[in-house]
């Protein structure tokens, strides 16, 4: 694949999904970021729990916060780019992301059973679900 190549398929990744007004190109930019969301999280969580020592919960809080900063800042530049009302948005982001957080502590709980890496692989998927669809019809209201 030659370099032109590369870059219109980065400049279509890449281009505000908004635009198409497509929820599957819309999901497949926030699936893209959530990649980068999930392993902010990811790593934050295993660098708490091994090398802190942290319990999971105060390490779920606090991962789950880097990967969030890391969602609003490319999803509101990329996939949900011609929302509008910023101030409003945040507020809804921030509100839906506690709700998410609340979520997979739960998750989090009840899986106590398998062991911690694939608990919190589970609950990241049942998280990353409720997210799309309230970011999309709600917080960002695309």
């Amino acid at each position: 694949m030659g370099t032109q190549s590369k870059e219109k398929i980065m400049d279509q990744l890449t281009e505000p999904a908004v635009r198409k007004g497509n929820w599957m190109r819309q999901a497949i930019s926030f699936g893209l970021i959530g990649v980068s969301n999930t392993a902010v999280d990811f790593i934050v969580f295993f660098l708490l729990t091994h090398f802190l020592y942290l319990y999971y919960a105060p390490a779920q809080v606090l991962s789950y916060s880097s990967g969030m900063l890391n969602s609003y800042l490319w999803n509101s530049k990329i996939t949900f780019s011609g929302s509008t009302g910023s101030f409003t948005r945040i507020i809804r982001f921030v509100l839906l992301n506690v709700a998410v957080l609340g979520i997979t502590l739960i998750s989090m709980h009840l899986l106590l059973f398998l062991p911690l890496y694939v608990n919190k692989l589970f609950s990241t998927l049942i998280g990353m679900t409720v997210n799309f669809l309230l970011s999309k019809l709600w917080v960002f209201r695309i």
